[in-house]
């Protein structure tokens, strides 16, 4: 093509100058001619641009990004290129690369199947302690956030607060109380190395003055007589004073829930929230199902879901999940689309008290969803009336997307899916808790490639969505 186009350029150069050189045609022709030919030049400039762009460097950004995603995120990736393109077999050799990385890391990941093997029968040992233990059992850090619990304290606690990884205590108890005696029990650590290491006391439950629960706790002794944490034993007649009810279909286990990460102990949590990295943050990915798309103008949320996500994955065990009363009759086009009926809501709580449970459940914690400014423009038009604040930094999986892949022009929940190798089903669809599971799956996808692109602090990937966002505002006035 450059080649023609060179012959082209030279054969009208070679015209002109006879024109000039060897002919009397009248000047003002001669302008005219050179004018159109002008024109005629620069439209051939511009389509010849059009067509390296559409069939070369589109093509090669989006090779680029297959490249970035093998490496970083799913070496599994196929890639999907437009169907013409002047790329030759490159792509095929792209392909090839992808399946031998593949190949690689699966041989790896069987080499150390064998050595994880007596790691998962000793940690399924470890759960079924925990899990048959009748006493509630609660680990913590030095900062006062839960590393472990068991299903009994789950269950003992339930009406106390949510109980979940790196929450904090102070949601449980009377953080000053457990305080105190920590104190305590490190002076006379410090006082006396190999000193007994256990205390007992009475502790208030936070949000009940009068309700108290024996605790009994045990510092956590490294080899090096450094401590790390501590441990809560529940135990004694105080615990009979707990109730295990309900909170009205909010689960907070399921039936296999994450109880620990003791790699929460190594959490430096005084930085700055904006200026720490995205892989030690809390979020909660949730979504909502409404009676219509407009909340200005009067629909209303009929349900509300969300999961956890810490340390890059996702806590199936955490999760939120409320069918709410809208105080309206729902839509059928509604009902349709997300399956939720007058019926089913008619004895859910109201809007006011489904947030004040949902903002417990986000405390300390960034909220992420998949078109988020829709979800959180229907949790802040509550604010004022229900008396709860969404101040939460929030990331928003689309613009993550833009973010991430701007060569690709889909960036549906579905599309982002199959490029990032999440697989939703189809059931799972139009529904808040598996919206957000799935949108939870493609984040923690996004974690894996954010810093690859320089956005490994929450500042920069808010930052990044922010540019994204007003980019998109700019192209919607053309």
């Amino acid at each position: 093509m450059a080649a023609a186009i060179s012959v082209l350029l030279l054969t009208l150069l070679a015209i002109n100058a006879w024109l000039l050189l060897a002919t009397n045609a009248p000047r003002p022709w001669l302008v005219l001619l050179l004018v159109l030919e002008s024109l005629a030049v620069l439209a051939l400039l511009w389509l010849v641009y059009a067509i390296l762009e559409l069939r070369v460097f589109r093509p090669l950004k989006m090779l680029s990004d297959h490249f970035r995603i093998l490496a970083h995120v799913d070496s599994n990736h196929r890639l999907a290129l437009p169907a013409r393109h002047f790329l030759g077999d490159l792509p095929d050799h792209a392909e090839g690369l992808g399946e031998s990385l593949a190949r690689v890391r699966n041989e790896t990941a069987r080499a150390m199947d064998s050595a994880a093997e007596r790691i998962d029968r000793r940690k399924a040992r470890l759960e079924a302690i925990l899990r048959d233990l009748t006493e509630g059992v609660i680990v913590c850090s030095l900062d006062h956030r839960i590393v472990l619990f068991n299903q009994a304290a789950a269950s003992l606690l339930q009406s106390s607060g949510p109980l979940g990884l790196h929450r904090p205590i102070s949601a449980l108890f009377h953080r000053d109380e457990v305080q105190e005696h920590l104190s305590d029990m490190l002076d006379q650590h410090h006082r006396q190395r190999g000193s007994a290491r256990i205390g007992e006391f009475e502790c208030r439950l936070a949000g009940d003055e009068t309700a108290r629960v024996g605790v009994r706790m045990n510092l956590i002794i490294d080899p090096d007589q450094s401590c790390s944490g501590y441990v809560l034993s529940l135990s004694g007649k105080g615990m009979l004073k707990l109730q295990t009810v309900s909170e009205d279909g909010a689960s907070l286990l399921g039936d296999r829930p994450e109880f620990y990460d003791f790699s929460l102990f190594d959490r430096e949590t005084a930085t700055e929230l904006l200026d720490r990295r995205l892989s030690e943050l809390d979020y909660v990915v949730f979504d909502t199902e409404t009676t219509g798309l407009n909340p200005s103008g009067g629909d209303e949320i009929v349900q509300i879901s969300g999961v956890r996500v810490i340390n890059g994955r996702v806590l199936d065990g955490e999760h939120f999940d409320l069918l709410v009363n809208p105080g309206c009759s729902i839509p059928k086009a509604s009902i349709r689309f997300h399956g939720i009926t007058d019926d089913m809501v008619r004895d859910a709580p109201s809007i006011c008290k489904a947030l004040t449970k949902f903002q417990r459940f986000c405390d300390n914690s960034v909220l992420v969803a998949h078109n988020a400014a829709f979800d959180m423009k229907f949790l802040k038009m509550k604010e004022a009336v229900c008396g709860v604040r969404f101040n939460n930094p929030v990331l928003d999986t689309l613009l993550l997307s833009f973010v991430l892949q701007p060569n690709h022009t889909a960036h549906t929940l579905d599309a982002i899916a199959a490029r990032f190798g999440v697989e939703i089903p189809p059931a799972l669809r139009h529904t808040a808790l598996g919206d957000s599971q799935a949108t939870a799956q493609v984040f923690v996808k996004m974690l894996e490639a954010l810093p690859q692109q320089g956005h490994g602090l929450l500042r920069s990937a808010m930052e990044a969505c922010n540019d994204v966002f007003e980019i998109r505002k700019l192209q919607e006035n053309f």
